[in-house]
Formats: C-alpha cells, structure tokens, sequence
C-alpha cells in the first residue's frame, strides 16, 4: 500500500513556520500593548500609584474571565462540522453570559473590594483606583470572548492573518491614544489605563470579526466544506456533554492560571516597598513577554500538525519547539544583559532610571522562562488533541502551588530589588509544571 507523504515524513520547519508567525506575532503584539500600557501611565501624574491600581485590578478581572481564553483551543479541537459549530457558539454564549454575570455581581456587591483588602493585602491609597478598574473593566469579558471566537473560526480555515491584522489594528488605536495622552483632559488620568485597555481589545475583536465576516462569509456552510482531520476524534458525535468534558479542564486552568498574577501581586505588596515592586514586576514583565509572548499560542502547531503518534511529525514540532526557545531566550538575554534593555526602558517606555535598573534585574532572571514555556505549550498540545485537558489542570495546580511557595521563599530572603520575587516565583512554577506535563505525556504514550 502506498503511503502518504504526511505519514511518512514529519512536517517541514516552512510549513510550520508560515502557520505559526501570524499567531506569534499576535502573542507579540498584544504583549507590545501592554508595554504601550506602562508607557502611557508612565505619562500620567502618579505613575507609580495608578500603575499599581491598573496591575492590581486587571489581574483580578482576568481570573474572572479567563476561561473565555479557552474559546479558540475548543474551536480547534472540537468543531469538525456545521452542528457541532452551532454546539460550541451556543456553549460560547452561555459561557460568557455567566462570566459577565458573576463578574457583576462581584463588584458591586463589595466582594472585589474584600478580596483586594484581604486577600491581596492592598493598601487604601491604591484599593480606591483598583476598585475604579475593575468597574471599568466589567465588559471586557464580552469584547475578548468576540475575539477569541472569531480568532478561532481564522485559525480553524487557517487564516492566521487575520489574526494578526486584527491586533495591529489594536495597538494602532492604543498607539494613537499615547500620542493625545496629554490632550486627553476629560478622564480622570486614573481611569486612562482602563478605558485604553477596555478599547483596544474592543477594536481588535470588531476588526477579525470584520475580516472574517468578510473571507469566509458563512462560517457554518464553509466547515461543512473543510477537509477536517478526525484523527483522535474518539466520539461520532459532538454533543454538549463532550464539549463540557472537554472544556472544564481548561476553565479549571485558565481559572488557576489567572491566579498566578494575584499570587505574585500579593507577594510584592508584602515587600518593603510595594507600590515600587508592583510597578517594577508590570514594568519589567510587560517587556520581557513580548519577547515570550509569541509561545502561548505554540499549543496550536502540534493540535494543528501532530496526526496520532507519527513520530516524523512529533519529532519535526519537537524540533521547531527547541529552535523557538532558544532563538527567543538569546533575544531576551541580548536586551537582558546589554544596554539595550535600558535604553528601551527609559527612552521609549518612559520609565525613571531607578524603575529601568530594577526592571533589568528582572528580565535577567526571565531569560530562562522561553524553554520552560515551550516546553510546556508542547505538551498542552499534545494533550489536548487526546481530549486528555484533566492533566493540564494538574499541571497548573502544580504551577500554582509552586507559584506560593516560590513567592513564600523569596520573601524570606527579603532581596533588595523586591520585584525579583514575582519573577522568580514566575520561573520557578513554568518550569515544575513543564517537568510535570513532560512525565505524563510519557506515561499516556506508555
């Protein structure tokens, strides 16, 4: 019998490359946002104090609708025709409609403010701006939930582009609001932060709607015509049960995932100089992640190339894996340990010279985090397309207590820049839960 050319040869570093750029450069350019971000509250008044205010809120309002983050990955595995199409929206509609609920309910019922006041130790000066955010922020759940399903429809007929067109478009609309921060006289310069933050994502989530509105027109109709791989697929049918089974894992994660900033927010404002720390941490993890950033959507390549156990091919993703992460280690480790990073602080960012010399310290220690990523995103790939998603939730159990106890460890030791606490905690619990994800995927093949 004649054997195809995709099960005796692994998949070419081109085809995977050409696939993957347009999602890294998204990653990228959303962590290019968040830097924009710094930059623009670096401009206001109290830089330090709403900076911390922003960090502060934002990292609670993701824990709350990080499980939207999940959309595209449960696009990607489970849609394989128009019904199962019209499962998942209709799942997705439900999803969100309870997250915008609760989020509601937990704001103004008082519950953010408690949990900012005891639980993440939050002092009075930057509660009253934390607790602003979080109100602003209260809709963002609805615009990233748009974006993360039109994202997965583009990813699904491989249209990464429209990916990326979108996120250009975001930071477009931020880089624009940097340029009039000075004119901009009839915000309150608290609430800047939010509302620039609240817009972007707004303007990126109608503009890869638009984009594939526009190419594939009737996304239902058009699945019915892709030549979809049911490789692995274990079930004939696509029903909510499956979806629910498949997706709760991932809630649990994205849930525990979004923990891990509150955990590190919580560990710096116990440092002699909180509003510092944080700001240093945002500062410092802002820049660095764009450099990492494209990594979070590695998950994609194996789910999307990987068929069954073809060895050629797990071997030719495993190959671009190690490539990636060294390529973007020496990228941070160049700004890390060279002028470079300094002058990117200071210059364009805005920062003081105080802030970018702490902000290095950390990036330094950060070089290490795109291995442990990769790694990781690798196994979350090849976990996911055996509907396996409960030992992801383990591995970010595991990441999470390894997260305190990291944080715990470092605090004792009371290091001078106290923003080296988040970062080694942040290391530290990437690596233990990719040495976890690396165990099990050996034993399931077992």
């Amino acid at each position: 019998m004649e054997v195809s050319k995709t099960e005796e040869e692994g998949i070419s570093l081109l085809e995977q490359l050409l696939f993957f750029v347009p999602l890294g450069a998204t990653s990228l350019l959303i962590s290019v946002t968040h830097s924009l971000f710094n930059a623009a509250i670096a401009r206001l008044p109290n830089p330090e104090l709403y900076g911390s205010a922003f960090q502060v809120g934002k990292s609670l309002m993701q824990v709350v609708q990080n499980p939207v983050a999940m959309i595209k990955q449960m696009m990607a595995a489970l849609i394989k025709d128009k019904e199962s199409y019209y499962k998942v929206r209709n799942f997705t509609i439900i999803l969100v409609t309870s997250v915008l609920l609760f989020f509601t309910i937990l704001v103004f019922s008082g519950g953010a403010e408690w949990i900012f006041k005891n639980l993440m130790g939050v002092k009075e000066d930057v509660l009253k701006h934390a607790l602003t955010v979080v109100k602003i922020l209260i809709i963002f759940p609805a615009a990233v939930s748009l974006r993360n399903f039109m994202q997965g429809v583009a990813i699904k007929f491989r249209r990464t582009p429209l990916v990326t067109i979108a996120t250009i478009a975001r930071v477009t609309f931020v880089s624009i609001i940097i340029l009039f921060i000075s004119k901009i006289t009839f915000i309150p310069p608290s609430m800047i932060p939010s509302f620039m933050f609240l817009g972007a994502v707004f303007v990126e989530a109608i503009t890869v709607t638009i984009g594939v509105k526009l190419s594939i027109k009737d996304i239902p109709t058009s699945i019915e015509g892709l030549n979809t791989r049911k490789v692995n697929m274990n079930v004939r049918e696509i029903n909510y049960r499956l979806i629910i089974g498949f997706f709760a894992p991932l809630v649990i994660t994205s849930f525990i995932r979004a923990l891990a900033k509150p955990i590190i927010d919580s560990g710096l404002a116990r440092t002699i100089d909180p509003k510092t720390a944080i700001f240093t941490y945002g500062v410092a993890w802002g820049l660095g992640v764009i450099v990492v950033s494209p990594l979070m959507m590695f998950h994609q390549v194996p789910l999307n190339f990987i068929e069954g156990n073809n060895k050629e091919q797990i071997n030719s993703v495993k190959k671009f894996a190690i490539i990636l992460g060294i390529f973007l280690s020496s990228i941070l480790g160049l700004m890390a340990f060279s002028p470079i990073g300094t002058i990117i602080l200071t210059n364009i960012i805005g920062v003081s010279d105080k802030i970018a010399l702490l902000s290095v310290d950390v990036l330094k220690v950060m070089t290490i985090l795109p291995m442990a990523m990769v790694i990781r995103q690798f196994y979350w790939g090849m976990l996911m397309k055996e509907h396996k998603t409960s030992y992801i939730s383990i591995g970010k159990i595991i990441n999470l207590v390894m997260l305190f106890i990291a944080i715990f460890i470092a605090n004792l030791f009371n290091p001078a820049n106290a923003a080296l606490v988040g970062i080694i905690g942040k290391v530290s619990s990437e690596a233990f839960e990719s040495l976890y994800l690396y165990i099990i995927n050996r034993k399931v093949k077992e």
